[in-house]
């Protein structure tokens, strides 16, 4: 067995740290009577997006990968495979409110898919991989243990700890989300600062232009699965769709950290494909919130006043003259 370079320990560490952390903090954020009843309220919404994201995306991630973009090296092609199968990304709720949609679906739909990705990923991963890469191989449990024990395991004792002692959820919340905030930008930018080389050798392969596809791909079947629900609500529209363009940086990094992590093109592929998706769905999201906002435009209180002060005194009808 070799040594990893103290480095990519660094990297793994802060990126195992993100998991553990985000997932105690989504479950001490979760609010189990309310997203059960969102879902119940809109299980067309929550099953068709389970079909889309863990069918229809994964077979043109990989169409795409074997057709369009077969020139690129294999290792990346496993990492966009990885991404397809991580469904429910952690920050979907925070987008939907950027774009002034609806969060509360969102927060029901990360849930669902984070919790579909734990059961499909291990039994599909192995398979996509020997689509793309005849020279990876990767059993099932390989990918089922991280998610059980890093990600699963985690998210329940949030949840548990928020049913046990709900007075001090709240103060555990505050700094558990930041503290794994700040560990995902560390992971990222000590990936940077680790594979900086490899990031330069793949821009000449179409993989940046691969990345660039994926969250489009993903816009693209969550403006499908809103038309086939046949959903006119624009918060809801809104928040299916970026939860379903945006994958799940948890399992994705967990895969990287432990069945790949001798394979540094998958974690490459991974960072690219997630930092120009958070981008790319931003720039919508900005877009939406921007669209919305003449309507919800508040006029401000100095100017209500002058409108309420210059407004003509309503007729009080006439009046008796009195001595």
């Amino acid at each position: 067995m070799t040594t990893l370079p103290t480095i990519v320990v660094v990297v793994n560490g802060f990126g195992l740290l993100f998991v553990i952390l985000n997932s105690f903090g989504l479950g001490l954020r979760l609010p189990i009577g309310k997203l059960l009843a969102q879902f119940f309220a809109h299980w067309q919404i929550a099953v068709w997006a389970v079909v889309i994201n863990f069918f229809l995306i994964p077979l043109l991630f990989i169409g795409y990968l074997l057709t369009i973009a077969s020139s690129i090296p294999g290792q990346i092609k496993v990492g966009f495979c990885v991404a397809a199968l991580s469904a429910g990304m952690p920050f979907a709720p925070l987008l939907a409110r950027v774009a002034k949609a609806n969060a509360t679906i969102a927060a029901t739909l990360l849930v669902a898919l984070t919790a579909v990705t734990i059961i499909v990923m291990p039994l599909g991963l192995p398979l996509a991989v020997a689509a793309v890469d005849a020279q990876l191989h990767v059993s099932v449990w390989d990918v089922a243990w991280p998610l059980l024990l890093f990600l699963l395991l985690p998210l329940a004792l949030g949840c548990a700890f928020r049913l046990w002692w709900p007075d001090l959820a709240p103060h555990v919340r505050r700094w558990v989300v930041p503290l794994a905030i700040l560990c995902l930008l560390l992971n990222v930018n000590f990936t940077f600062y680790a594979f900086w080389n490899l990031f330069v050798q793949t821009w000449d392969t179409g993989s940046y232009i691969a990345a660039v596809a994926g969250p489009f791909i993903g816009l693209g079947c969550g403006y499908l699965l809103v038309s086939l629900v046949g959903v006119h609500d624009r918060g809801i529209r809104h928040a299916a769709e970026i939860t379903t363009a945006i994958r799940n940086i948890g399992p994705m990094l967990l895969v990287t950290i432990f069945p790949f992590g001798a394979f540094p093109l998958v974690t490459v592929s991974i960072t690219i494909l997630n930092s120009i998706g958070i981008v790319v769905v931003l720039v919508f999201a900005l877009a939406w919130r921007h669209a919305v906002a003449p309507a919800g435009r508040r006029v401000p209180a100095d100017r209500a006043a002058t409108k309420r002060e210059a407004a003509p005194e309503p007729s009080r009808g006439p009046t008796l003259a009195t001595d």
